[in-house]
């Protein structure tokens, strides 16, 4: 069987980056689409789309999809299928609560990089003062805070437009 993608009700096509970098995905999610390291070259993504210019409909995630609205149809009847999410039956629950809590969790770390960059930049204290507030090496400070200013610079380029309403 062969599915290809239709949408259902309001359609918002959102750039992978921002589904990463607003926590709708998971890092892990993203670097099997494709790699920002590799900026510019499309041989480094699964749709053959450069990752600043993948959107939402050049993938097939399923959670993602459903939250906005898309859904998988059977390509020889047209038919529209179940959403992704209404695949999962009775595990659906414990799938979301860990969607959920993974989400929660990269959050917390992301709120946690803000406070190291602030301290870094505003306060001036350097990666190994601000490690011993937060209980690791200085290098792993100057790691967290990269990957911060690479998230807010994210989220500066990519906004996440909210999902649509229900009805």
């Amino acid at each position: 069987m062969q599915t290809g993608v239709i949408w259902e009700g309001p359609r918002q096509d959102v750039s992978i980056l921002a589904l990463e970098a607003w926590h709708v995905i998971s890092p892990r999610t993203r670097n099997c689409l494709g790699h920002l390291d590799m900026p510019g070259d499309s041989t480094s993504t699964v749709a053959g789309v450069t990752i600043e210019r993948m959107h939402l409909s050049d993938c097939e995630i399923a959670a993602a999809m459903d939250r906005y609205g898309w859904r998988f149809r059977q390509r020889w009847s047209g038919r529209a299928e179940p959403s992704a999410l209404e695949l999962l039956g009775a595990s659906l629950s414990r799938h979301l609560q860990k969607i959920t809590r993974a989400a929660r969790t990269r959050s917390e770390r992301f709120v946690v990089g803000e406070t190291m960059l602030r301290l870094h930049e505003v306060e001036g204290l350097s990666g190994s003062e601000i490690g011993k507030r937060f209980g690791m090496s200085g290098a792993a400070v100057h790691a967290t805070i990269q990957k911060t200013r690479r998230t807010l610079e994210l989220r500066a380029r990519f906004p996440l437009p909210p999902p649509p309403a229900t009805s």
